[in-house]
């Protein structure tokens, strides 16, 4: 994101976006919305999603214009589409977080306690926004790809190269450290459901994560070095706590 945000084209998107930001700033009074942003913020985006206040809805055109400005950057510098895909997801946390806490934060004024769950709050209300733009960035990274792949074969020499192991089968193929590392996270959850008597669920609520990051990451859909990834290795190790009540004591055998 640091290269591609040197690009003219996320440039212009941002600062479209600091304009529109910036002038639906000026003209309202977002600071009214403290008291009853602490009633309404819970980890429930079903629940919030009805009570969106204004200036998230400004930060969310924020977010709108700005994350598929780096996807349509990253489609030449991303060519395999699943790297890309993630490159999306990853995008898409990193700006929804950036935007509440230097544009919605200030005028939020939660204690410290709420602050984490206002930002999975608001990066689902992010995701959800996103979704069709994403899934359309998602498909032109296939279309990329398989026209990639259809060059090949037809500049293949005709003595089976397009066969061999240097050929378009090793240009796909998933890496086998990948699926192991998938296998290695999920013994470690599952190690760690048995020996807390817990749930996945308890481990995502703890982890600040929704459902759908739990199963990327699950299947190494997620890099270690992600936010999301992060805070799920910390729940994992102890770093970070379950909630109260989540943990249960394993009897002995």
């Amino acid at each position: 994101m640091r290269s591609l945000a040197k690009t003219a084209s996320v440039r212009k998107a941002r600062a479209k976006a600091e304009v529109e930001f910036r002038s639906r700033e000026v003209a309202a009074n977002w600071r009214g919305w403290r008291e009853r942003l602490g009633e309404i913020i819970e980890f429930d985006p079903s629940r919030f999603e009805n009570h969106i206040p204004p200036h998230w809805q400004a930060g969310l055109r924020y977010a709108e214009l700005i994350i598929p400005a780096y996807g349509t950057a990253a489609l030449d510098e991303i060519p395999k589409p699943s790297e890309f895909e993630k490159f999306l997801r990853e995008c898409a946390w990193i700006v929804a977080q950036r935007t509440y806490e230097a544009k919605l934060q200030p005028y939020d004024a939660l204690p410290l306690r709420k602050i984490d769950y206002a930002i999975a709050n608001f990066h689902q209300v992010v995701r959800t926004a996103v979704a069709a733009e994403s899934a359309r960035l998602g498909l032109e990274a296939w279309q990329r790809h398989n026209a990639r792949l259809e060059l090949e074969i037809v500049l293949a020499p005709a003595a089976g190269t397009a066969c061999s192991n240097e050929g378009v089968g090793a240009v796909d193929a998933e890496p086998v450290p990948a699926e192991t590392l998938a296998r290695d996270r999920e013994a470690r959850l599952q190690a760690f459901l048995t020996a807390n008597g817990t749930t996945i669920a308890a481990v995502s609520e703890a982890a600040l994560v929704h459902k759908p990051d739990m199963q990327h990451w699950r299947h190494e859909e997620l890099s270690g070095d992600s936010v999301m990834s992060q805070r799920i290795e910390n729940v994992l190790s102890g770093k970070t706590p379950l909630k109260t009540g989540d943990a249960k004591p394993v009897a002995a055998a």
